[in-house]
């Protein structure tokens, strides 16, 4: 049977088939990754056929090219840090030498130089200028009489610092074999020089300003004490000890033809 007029389908016969649109067009499918090759490390060796390399002389005027370091021989010990205390390529320290000092090593004479600086600087603390003050007014009269240590002026403290360096510096060199950059004898013999000036120095400029105390009968006169006089005579001796000595181990003064 047909389809009538009225749009009714026979149930008997089956529908027309569904009708799609085409497809549509796809890109193919990628291609697969080539494969790496295989590796293999590049030949690093000279080409044949290549002369050496050509050496030129030195140029005048500048070093010659470093060889590097020498061979380390093969029954060399090994390098090891210094122990403290213990002796090393500079001489040594100066606890081993401590331990190491023979007293009987040292010049007389030397001992003499360094008991001179240490006892210039313990006077320096004792009774160096004496003051002695008399008054006499309206029938008045009274006198009294003190002392101060040499640090009350320059000269007298300045000449015991110079004396004790000069055989602080003697002592090092002597007992610790500590080695100075400086001629040492001179130096010594130039600081108990000094001290000795300073000293006489001393003699003549006393601390103390005692103007305008005569207008009220007040008369103070300075002068010095014991500290003092020791002071001067250890201070000659010492200078006269370490000229000595600057001649016996062969010191020439400076401007002085050998």
């Amino acid at each position: 049977m047909t389809e009538n007029s009225g749009g009714y389908n026979d149930p008997q016969v089956p529908p027309a088939p569904e009708q799609y649109p085409p497809a549509q067009s796809y890109p193919p499918p990628a291609a697969p990754p080539p494969t790496a090759p295989d590796y293999s490390p590049p030949d690093y060796s000279p080409p044949p056929n290549v002369p050496p390399a050509q050496t030129y002389p030195p140029v005048e005027g500048y070093p010659p090219p470093a060889q590097g370091y020498p061979p380390v021989a093969d029954n060399a010990p090994p390098w090891t840090a210094p122990v403290p205390g213990q002796q090393n390529a500079f001489g040594g320290s100066a606890s081993a030498n401590l331990q190491n000092f023979d007293p009987k090593t040292v010049n007389p004479l030397d001992w003499g130089i360094m008991a001179a600086g240490l006892l210039a600087l313990i006077f320096s603390f004792t009774s160096y200028y004496k003051y002695s003050l008399k008054l006499s007014a309206l029938g008045i009269s009274q006198s009294s009489s003190a002392s101060v240590s040499a640090w009350h002026g320059f000269f007298g403290w300045f000449a015991a610092i110079v004396a004790f360096a000069a055989a602080a510096l003697l002592a090092a060199h002597l007992i610790a074999k500590v080695s100075l950059p400086v001629p040492l004898r001179l130096v010594v013999l130039g600081g108990f020089a000094l001290a000795l000036l300073c000293a006489l120095l001393a003699l003549v400029v006393v601390p103390g300003n005692t103007g305008g105390a005569g207008a009220f009968g007040v008369k103070i006169d300075k002068g010095h004490s014991f500290g003092y006089w020791l002071s001067l005579f250890v201070l000659l001796a010492g200078t006269g000890l370490a000229f000595v000595r600057f001649q016996q181990t062969g010191g020439k003064l400076p401007g002085k033809p050998a």
